[in-house]
């Protein structure tokens, strides 16, 4: 596990691309890396002769005591191998370590996958952002989650 670095832009780009209708910019992830209260981590393939490959992502910001998933995405190629629930409970974990007590996010509200993964984590919808996706005027699920001491059980910072 480690944080994204400039190096890995190009692969998570594609990935992005990948993942989303409306996919972040190269100046969206150095926008990320920039910002102070933002995190990011990386899983990495392990490549023989070549840079390791990045191959999911997660981008988070802690404010005050509260965590914001700001981005996750997994290469196609290894969805529903539980890298996105590892990152998720990771994450959850450091934002404890960080005195967050609640965790939040917005979904679209048609990525059924994505909500199913998050409800499986313990998040709940607490309500809707009408029409917030400018390019196709979808609706954001806001979801969040508490973020208890025993999340934190069991992990190396």
């Amino acid at each position: 596990m480690s944080s994204l670095s400039e190096t890995d832009i190009d692969t998570v780009l594609d990935i992005e691309a990948a993942s989303f209708p409306s996919p972040w910019s190269r100046a969206s992830f150095e926008g990320e890396l920039a910002e102070k209260t933002s995190r990011s981590l990386v899983i990495k393939k392990k490549q023989q002769e070549k840079q390791d490959r990045v191959i999911a992502y997660l981008f988070f910001r802690l404010l005050e005591d509260e965590m914001y998933i700001m981005n996750l995405a997994v290469d196609p190629v290894y969805r529903r191998c539980g890298v996105a629930t590892f990152l998720l409970e990771y994450s959850l974990k450091l934002a404890r370590r960080y005195s967050s007590k609640k965790a939040f996010l917005d979904v679209r509200a048609s990525n059924d996958s994505a909500i199913k993964l998050y409800k499986k984590m313990g998040f709940c919808e607490v309500g809707r952002r009408q029409r917030y996706y400018l390019e196709t005027r979808e609706d954001a699920v806001v979801m969040v989650k508490e973020v208890t001491r025993a999340a934190d059980q069991d992990i190396q910072v």
